[in-house]
């Protein structure tokens, strides 16, 4: 089967290396042991980009990428995304060496040059799982959603050109031809909301970015609505800040010459005169245009043919009132405390898997009743969980516990399927 190049993945989420404090591996570590950098901190102008963890891992052919604690602040605005993981199915040993010592090359050089070049030569089979998996997102402490989770294959959501684009030093003819990504799968969580699009495509149009659904349905407090033929077309702002403008291009030029480093892209931003508040509200002047083709509950129809179009800050502000997120100020103080109660759905009980009595690596088996989320390991040599799938109305958790321990959220009950005798689960409240 013909190999496709992938990586623009990686290459978004592991932007911000150059202010790393430390790496718990080094270049001279077995190539498939785990690279671990931790305290990532990048400022840009006015703006403060954070990681606490970075884990990059390699697992029965899996690969992850998982960020924690990541936050981008700037005065009394945030954004936080408590996790982030990237996982590649059917990924060969020398192909996470490959991109593992870039890495390592990039923390130590803080250039993104030697990564963006290893991407552009790893080779994947376009049939490799590809998952992502985010949240909960907040955005001035309020909760923006609990969970997003896109599905699909590298073939397909890695767009064609991505290995020009990549070597090239993103130029802006390697960025227009760049193909369309396409996910089996797109789902949104937040609280008692769920919206699942089904086969949904997203591609840059000239200077739109088109996201396509043909089918998908919204769950609400009990009610179940369903969609065909989602369109959101999102456009930049009537008027682009000049600023912008010679900051991407200084940036094209930087990535022309291999100089991709984290003191030239400062000094490139600080020379165009690029800062969080002319940023913002570029973002908030973006325009959109939304339409469906119809919505339905339970086959009756609910509307037909709606369309309708405005800025992001508009969008915005009609997602919070028919979501119930613009209320009063005792209800965003609530968001906080109500998330640490849900923590993804009412996940009020904790799993702590381990191995007390050998340092041997030992696989186990277990399932949920309910929904389950993986949370950071107590510990630095721990083994990565293996699989997370869902079976009916169950969650399976198919790990490997080493040195350390694996920690599980979960709401239900707890049933142990393969757990040898030397494998430990304690279950206790959140």
């Amino acid at each position: 089967m013909k190999r496709r190049q992938f990586g623009a993945m990686l290459a978004t989420a592991t932007f911000s290396l150059g202010g790393v404090s430390s790496v718990a591996a080094d270049a001279s570590a077995q190539e498939t042991e785990p690279l671990q950098i931790e305290d990532v901190s990048v400022d840009l102008g006015e703006a403060t980009a954070s990681v606490g963890r970075a884990t990059f891992r390699y697992q029965n052919g899996t690969m992850r990428l998982q960020l924690n604690d990541w936050s981008m602040e700037t005065g009394s605005k945030s954004l936080s995304i408590a996790r982030t993981r990237v996982d590649v199915s059917d990924v060969s040993a020398e192909t996470y060496a490959t991109v593992r010592a870039a890495m390592v090359e990039a923390y130590e050089g803080q250039s993104l040059s030697p990564l963006l070049s290893a991407l552009a030569e790893a080779d994947v089979d376009p049939a490799s799982g590809l998952q992502v998996t985010l949240g909960p997102v907040r955005s001035d402490g309020s909760l923006l959603a609990n969970k997003v989770v896109a599905t699909g294959t590298v073939g397909s959501v890695v767009p064609s050109g991505t290995r020009d684009l990549l070597a090239g030093g993103a130029s802006l003819s390697a960025l227009a031809s760049l193909g369309a990504s396409e996910w089996s799968e797109l789902t949104i969580k937040r609280r008692n909301a769920t919206l699942t699009a089904s086969d949904v495509t997203m591609q840059l149009e000239g200077t739109t970015f088109a996201i396509s659904s043909p089918s998908g349905t919204a769950k609400v407090s009990g009610r179940t609505f369903e969609f065909s033929d989602l369109m959101l077309n999102i456009m930049p702002p009537e008027t682009i800040p000049a600023p912008h403008i010679e900051f991407l291009s200084q940036v094209r030029q930087l990535g022309a010459e291999g100089n991709l480093t984290l003191s030239a892209i400062k000094s490139a931003a600080a020379d165009a005169g690029v800062t969080a508040a002319n940023t913002l509200e570029a973002l908030r002047s973006a325009q959109f245009e939304l339409s469906f083709a119809e919505v339905t509950e339970g086959g009756e129809a609910v509307v037909s043919d709606f369309q309708t179009s405005g800025t992001l800050a508009e969008l915005m502000q009609a997602v919070r009132q028919r979501t119930g997120m613009e209320s009063q100020q005792d209800q965003a103080e609530d968001d906080q405390a109500e998330d640490d109660q849900a923590q993804d759905g009412q996940l009020t009980k904790q799993a702590i898997v381990s191995s007390p009595n050998t340092d041997q690596q030992m696989n186990y088996v277990f399932e949920v009743t309910g929904d389950l989320e993986e949370l950071e390991p107590n510990e630095d040599g721990g083994a990565a969980v293996d699989q997370v799938s869902r079976t009916g109305d169950r969650v399976r958790v198919e790990g490997t516990v080493g040195e350390g321990d694996d920690r599980f959220a979960f709401s239900g009950d707890l049933i142990e399927v393969e757990v040898p005798s030397g494998v430990q689960i304690e279950v206790t409240q959140r």
